[in-house]
C-alpha cells in the first residue's frame, strides 16, 4: 500500500503544463525532422564526403586488405 501512495505522490509532483508543452515541442520537432528528412540526409552525406572522399576509379587499389 505504501508503494502505491508513493507512486501517486510522485505523479502529482509533475506539473502537467510542463509535460504538455514538452510533448508538443517533441511532436513539432519530429514533424519537422520527418518533413526535411531528405534534405538532412543529403547534408549528412555531403559532410561525410568532405571528411572521407571517394576514391577515383583510376586510383591504385589500397594494400590495407
Amino acid at each position: 500500500m505504501s508503494s502505491t501512495a508513493t507512486l501517486v505522490q510522485a505523479v502529482n509532483a509533475v506539473p502537467f503544463s510542463l509535460l504538455f508543452s514538452m510533448t508538443v515541442y517533441l511532436a513539432l520537432f519530429g514533424g519537422i525532422a520527418l518533413f526535411f528528412r531528405p534534405l538532412l540526409v543529403g547534408i549528412g552525406r555531403a559532410l561525410y564526403l568532405t571528411v572521407r572522399p571517394r576514391r577515383s576509379k583510376s586510383a591504385p587499389p589500397s594494400k590495407s586488405a
